[in-house]
């Protein structure tokens, strides 16, 4: 499983890892996926001590769904809520390095995904919909201030086009942002 492609190659390297669990489509919608893991980076990044990690230096790796979810945790500001009642939400929910595999990185014009549960004529411009397809696209919110990106994408993936890896690419180095893709030919999605 995706244990034996990430965490243990990278507990064996001396990385702490983290298997970040949340809310997930079809059954529940944005913005819920995106929230949970902006709390769990925040209650990672306020126990680094007891974890014995530095908490200025965290990484979020992902693929398919959770890669979505790791861009996010890179490209949102996730300033944390100086006034919340919880210091855990008080700190911020941005990591420091993301990589992706096979990322839907641009959800502007697929209103069909199973993160929103649209019906109907999703996704007409000026709509509620086409506003959340835009709010939960990771394309929509690369910013200077982000960290580096390592992309890895399938060109012949079925079910997230390689494009959406493509376009990201050329965003996040329009802004500066240290970036690189690795196309792997002939890969599919998994």
């Amino acid at each position: 499983g995706q244990e034996l492609i990430y965490a243990v190659p990278l507990a064996e390297a001396g990385y702490t890892v983290f298997n970040l669990n949340h809310r997930a489509a079809p059954t529940h919608r944005y913005p819920a996926p995106v929230e949970d893991v902006q709390r769990a980076a925040r209650y990672i990044r306020f126990n680094a001590a007891d974890f014995g990690i530095d908490p200025d230096r965290l990484g979020a790796m992902g693929g398919s769904s959770g890669a979505h979810l790791v861009s996010m945790l890179g490209v949102l500001d996730g300033e944390g809520d100086p006034d919340d009642p919880s210091p855990v939400n008080r700190v911020s929910s941005k990591v420091q390095a993301v990589v992706t595999r096979a990322a839907p990185l641009d959800l502007r014009t697929n209103p069909e995904a199973p993160l929103f549960g649209f019906r109907g004529n999703a996704g007409a411009k000026g709509s509620y919909e086409a506003h959340i397809m835009v709010e939960a696209s990771p394309i929509s919110h690369v910013s200077r201030d982000d960290p580096p990106f390592l992309l890895i994408h399938g060109d012949a993936d079925p079910v997230v086009p390689y494009e959406w890896s493509e376009r990201m690419l050329v965003e996040l180095e329009a802004k500066g942002v240290t970036s690189e893709l690795i196309r792997v030919e002939k890969g599919g999605h998994g």
